[in-house]
């Protein structure tokens, strides 16, 4: 038979000499029947696998299966390589070579793992499920030392040579709190799958799928630093988090074509937004050949919140397994034994002394055996592992704990390999010569030094080859264990620590100094811990507001917040630093919108410094920004005085501001004037806001409101004309509202829409369709974690549930009511209480209504929200009349009818005049 392989790597088949390019599809259903050589894979699977059932997609296994055959020169009817199993599927049975696959790597060294073959056997199956698109993820947990990576290794270790090849990617958590970066572990993971190339269509996938990521893998030059922080970039809440979606959809588009297995490392130091990815992929249920393994420590489960969180979710769900590793029992450890020295001749009790003594931990199992072979306790004669001191007296003198055996280790150190440890324990869990020597000799003269602890096996390990931006390689290192890495760290005095941490700091700050955005989170990090307060507030302002570009508002707000504490340590700010401190006000204003909403007191805070550091600069384009952000703050809270007054401030400097801030202007003074009932004034701020949008570049949003303008204009554009009376230009802006929206993927925009589109339908007496625009509104804000717009959402979905005859629409309206006042929010307030009054209405509640009714009146008084008044007064009078007072009820309704036309608003009168009518009363 023709010898045929397969390039995946350049996706084509080798045939005689010829290379054959395959379409990515067809490699990918070539991929799937060779990972099943001699099994029949239906047609179903294939679909399902690589096509992931989408429309349209029946006849793709039968295209790709008849592209293969012309390619190999197979026939269906006297098939060498695919045979047709009747109507079901497609069978392998000729043999295609992948080159290496079944070659193992001459420098690859199977860890010892020993007492784990009930682990293995499950990550087996696991793997096995993964392989056939099934949700996998293992969640290995233990205490520190107890062999969780070592686990991980033996298991990978053994697909060496598998047909066909997996890819594997690693990402390791950072244990300093201040060195985490959002994402900085899936970033790691992506950057060594990038490097890898598993399917040759890679660059356009990312292109298609993940671009944010792209513009954030390292040497991409995406950063912003907050000295040039542009108010139109585009990135910040009105695009909540596009990475873990787009994450989440390259995995699977990538395994489509060749499966494959995500390993992240110590999950107990893991960044919130690594977890939340985590944890929305043990959700999702789109077929994904991926095997996930994680590893964490036990007892850091109950100091970190958001892990608990995660695990406890990820417990619940189906093809989710925790491995939780117990101490090494005496038949484990003799296994140990007998594979590190084989044909030894040990006492046969000295298994189950060591097991004793230490308690089967497997890093101290390892720990002691090394040191005893170091010190000679351990050597050959005639060819055999034996003792040289008495069993007794080594295993007496193991120390107690793990702890004490490694301080042991550090302690036979020379002080030149104690102070090279050191430094390299500074610079990190995983380093490079680069961040240890100032000179290119120096450097050199640490590499070999570095590689010489780690080719002893001591302390150290080599972890791959890091290119630095002029193209500089060094070898990279790692700490064997954690526990090392701690130890070392631990024992530097703390001038000596803080002295090392600002000299690494500022070479990492020359290697990089082409885009320091790259490294800002790591050199945040070391002039922290140096206390160079002036470059640790810089860079960790450059962290925030690349967490903010990457979507990850929560831990954005967490880094610069910590830029802000490290300003006020900074000593007498000029112009310069004033100008970056209030660059990170902006940029915590913005993620405090989409994380806590708009009403909370941290963000009044926030913009009343930034409004003082603005005055100092003195530049229009960076006060704008200030107003827009105080006038939210105080109309969200129904303060309409302060809101109007700011509204007209920011008229005064719309000449001099970008478009953005421009139409937020138009907007602030038209809602402005809507709140407070003042319809017709609005509309020419409508249109002027709407006239520069069309004319404007396309943006992804207004970095500092969390909102993107020309959607706002839509949305409040929809009740204005509702109101007005004016159905079809209600619909118009509701449908370009929500087309932009979705267009530019803003979850936020799409909740906005979303709470205008079910106003309307309410007004318009339509539950079913109240219902439905509010649940699509609650879903898209807790799928974006948008908590702003969930208790409006839940005010009108209550209400229609209600209408529609479910009881439990009532307890759903009062959840949202006490939850949008528990956040200070006094906006819309009125409406939601005259939502709640009509439902107790509609209950035979009468008492329970006219005090809500009361309520909402009394709001509209002390605030001047004004443009709902006129319903709550028809409602008042529907009150009485069931009550039986027509005479107040006639009083009402003419109060209402005043105020609806004083106010234009025609939808409202025609209510009003129709009650009228009801009761038989004329205007």
């Amino acid at each position: 038979m023709t010898q045929v392989e397969l390039d995946i790597a350049g996706g084509a088949l080798r045939r005689e000499g010829e290379s054959l390019p395959l379409r990515p599809k067809t490699l990918a259903v070539l991929l799937a029947l060779i990972e099943r050589q001699g099994e029949t894979v239906s047609q179903d699977e294939l679909r399902r696998l690589i096509w992931g059932n989408r429309h349209g997609s029946d006849a793709g296994p039968k295209q790709c299966i008849r592209e293969l055959r012309r390619l190999l020169g197979d026939s269906a009817t006297a098939p060498r390589f695919i045979e047709t199993v009747g109507r079901y599927g497609y069978r392998l049975s000729g043999q295609i070579d992948i080159p290496g696959a079944n070659k193992p790597s001459p420098s690859s060294e199977c860890p010892l793992c020993v007492g784990r073959e009930r682990e293995l056997e499950a990550l087996t199956r696991s793997l096995t499920a993964a392989r056939r698109g099934n949700c996998a993820i293992t969640l290995i947990a233990g205490e520190s030392g107890a062999g969780k990576t070592r686990l991980v290794h033996s298991f990978l270790a053994t697909l060496t040579g598998a047909a066909p090849a997996m890819w594997i990617a690693h990402g390791q958590c950072l244990p300093h709190p201040g060195a985490r970066e959002p994402y900085g572990p899936l970033l790691e993971i992506l950057s060594q799958i990038v490097n890898a190339r598993p399917v040759a269509n890679l660059p356009r996938l990312l292109r298609e799928t993940a671009p944010t990521w792209l513009g954030h893998l390292p040497g991409a030059g995406h950063g912003h630093d907050p000295a040039t922080f542009d108010p139109g970039q585009k990135f910040g809440p009105d695009r909540p988090d596009p990475m873990p979606r787009e994450f989440t959809l390259l995995m699977e588009r990538i395994t489509r074509e060749q499966p494959g297995i995500l390993v992240l490392e110590d999950l107990h130091w893991s960044d919130q937004s690594t977890l939340a990815w985590l944890c929305a992929w043990g959700l999702q249920r789109t077929p994904a050949r991926l095997m996930v393994l994680v590893t964490y420590r036990f007892d850091e489960v109950d100091t970190a919140d958001e892990l608990a969180t995660t695990l406890s979710h990820l417990n619940r769900q189906p093809g989710i397994q925790t491995l939780a590793l117990e101490g090494l029992g005496e038949e484990a450890v003799h296994d140990y034994l007998a594979q590190r020295f084989p044909g030894n001749a040990f006492p046969p009790s000295l298994a189950a002394a060591l097991a004793h003594r230490t308690e089967g931990h497997a890093i101290l199992v390892e720990a002691v055996t090394e040191q005893w072979l170091r010190n000679g306790d351990i050597g050959q004669a005639a060819g055999r592992w034996q003792l040289n001191r008495p069993e007794k007296e080594l295993v007496l003198a193991i120390a107690p704990g793990v702890r004490d055996v490694i301080s042991a280790e550090i302690g036979r150190l020379t002080p030149a390999e104690r102070k090279l440890l050191e430094a390299a324990s500074v610079a990190g869990p995983r380093f490079s010569a680069a961040a240890m020597a100032d000179t290119r000799k120096a450097w050199e003269d640490v590499e070999h030094r570095l590689e010489n602890l780690a080719r002893n096996r001591r302390f150290i390990e080599q972890a791959g080859v890091s290119q630095q931006p002029d193209g500089t390689l060094a070898t990279r290192y790692a700490f064997r264990h954690a526990l090392y890495h701690e130890a070392i760290y631990d024992g530097i005095p703390a001038a000596i620590r803080q002295g090392l941490h600002q000299r690494i700091g500022d070479r990492l700050e020359t290697i990089f100094a082409s885009d320091t955005a790259e490294v800002a989170t790591t050199l945040a990090h070391h002039f922290e811990r140096a206390a160079d307060w002036l470059k640790a507030a810089r860079y960790r302002g450059l962290s925030g507001t690349r967490a903010l570009d990457r979507g990850a508002a929560h831990d954005a707000a967490t880094q610069l917040r910590q830029a802000l504490a490290l300003h006020e340590r900074c000593p007498d700010a000029d112009r310069s630093q004033s100008a970056a401190e209030l660059r990170t006000l902006l940029g915590l204003g913005a993620a405090l919108i989409v994380s806590e909403g708009f009403t909370r007191e941290e963000l009044r805070a926030v913009y009343k410094r930034a409004s003082t550091l603005a005055l100092e600069v003195g530049d229009p384009a960076e006060i704008a920004p200030v107003l827009a952000g105080m006038w939210n703050y105080h109309l969200s809270r129904a303060e309409f005085g302060k809101a109007e007054e700011i509204a007209l401030g920011l008229r005064n400097l719309s000449a001099n501001v970008p478009v953005q801030i421009a139409m937020a202007t138009h907007n602030a003074i038209g809602q402005t004037a809507f709140f407070t009932g003042s319809l017709a004034a609005s509309l020419p701020e409508i249109d002027a806001a709407l006239s520069l949008h069309e004319g404007a570049e396309e943006e992804a949003g207004d970095t500092l409101l969390g909102e993107n303008a020309g959607i706002v204009c839509r949305q409040y554009a929809v009740c204005v004309q509702q109101i007005l009376g004016n159905d079809a230009e209600a619909d118009t802006h509701l449908m370009a509202g929500m087309r932009e929206a979705e267009a530019l993927d803003q979850p936020f925009g799409q909740a906005q829409m979303f709470w205008a589109g079910a106003i309307i339908a309410r007004e318009r007496g339509d539950a079913a369709l109240t219902l439905e625009r509010a649940q699509r509104m609650i879903e898209t804000c807790r799928r974006a974690d948008i908590p702003y717009w969930i208790p409006p959402g839940d005010m009108l979905a209550g209400w229609a549930r209600a209408m529609l005859g479910d009881p439990a629409g009532e307890e759903q309206l009062r959840n949202g009511l006490t939850a949008y006042e528990a956040v200070n929010a006094r906006l819309t307030l009125p409406y939601g209480l005259g939502l709640f009054a009509e439902v107790l209405l509609h209950d035979g509640r009468t008492s329970d209504a006219l005090n809500t009714l009361r309520r909402a009146l009394r709001l509209v008084r002390s605030t001047g929200e004004c443009w709902y008044e006129a319903e709550l007064h028809r409602l008042w009078a529907k009150l009485a009349q069931r009550t039986g007072r027509p005479k107040n009820a006639q009083r009402a309704l003419e109060r209402a009818l005043n105020i609806a036309r004083r106010q234009g608003a025609i939808a409202f009168e025609k209510q009003a005049l129709a009650q009228l009518a009801e009761i038989g009363l004329k205007a």
